[in-house]
Parts: C-alpha cells; structure tokens; sequence
C-alpha cells in the first residue's frame, strides 16, 4: 500500500523592503493634501473707516467677531463677556505680545462692544484695534 504524502502548507512570502517608503509616501501625501481650517467667525459687515492701518503681523492677533445681536465668538467658539476675560487672560499670559482684533459688526449695540472692552481690559489684554473695511481708491 502507497502512502499519501501530506501536503506541505508554504507560507506566502511578503517582501517587507518597501514597507518604509510606501508609509514615507504616505505621509507626504496626507501632509501635502490636508486643508486648515481657518476661523469661520460670524456673519458681519464691517463699518468702512476713512483711514486704516493695515496689521502685517498675523502671528500675534487673535480676533474676536460679534455680530449685530451681540454675540461674541473666539477662535468659532461663542463665549459670554465673562468666559471671554479667562479666555484672553491664558492669551495673554501665553504670548504677551498679542494684539486683539475686534471684527464687530456696523450695526452692533455700543453697550456690547463696550461689555467686551471690559472683558478684554480685565483679562490685560490691552493691544486692541477695529476692524474696519476701507473702501478702494481713496487715498490714505
């Protein structure tokens, strides 16, 4: 009587050499496809001014937007006057350097921006400026 050979089980052979840069082709790719997000802010219309000072350094400007119903938001986040002082009293003491920009809207309430320039004087931030849109052609 014959005897059955029993079939070996190979096992498949996957090269492992290009595993580092195939995830090195990957991570250039997800670095060079990713979009960041910028700051959505609220729906307003900036008061247009007769003469502006344009701010070259975006590094150190944080901005606050409120709309004509007073909300206030901070980095897409709406926050209260008194949320807003511990908010930028971390901001500061982070970068000491940093300058507010009040993105308010034309028709906003004085009493709330006047709220929020409480709130910002606590919190010692101190280095506030309008935004304001300055219409093209004028001089200045």
């Amino acid at each position: 009587m014959k005897k059955i050979a029993k079939k070996r089980e190979s096992t498949p052979d996957i090269p492992m050499a290009s595993t580092s840069d195939i995830a090195f082709l990957l991570i250039i790719f997800f670095m060079v496809s990713t979009v960041f997000r910028k700051e959505q802010g609220l729906q307003i219309t900036i008061p247009e001014a007769e003469a502006t000072e344009r701010i070259l350094k975006r590094r150190n400007v944080s901005n606050i937007w409120m709309d004509q119903e007073g909300k206030t938001t901070v980095s897409d986040n709406l926050v209260s006057p008194a949320v807003l002082t511990n908010v930028m009293a971390e901001r500061v003491i982070e970068n000491p350097d940093l300058v507010v920009m009040l993105q308010a809207d034309r028709e906003v309430g004085y009493g709330f921006v006047t709220d929020v320039l409480e709130a910002l004087k606590e919190a010692r931030a101190l280095r506030i400026t309008f935004a304001t849109d300055f219409p093209t052609g004028l001089g200045g």
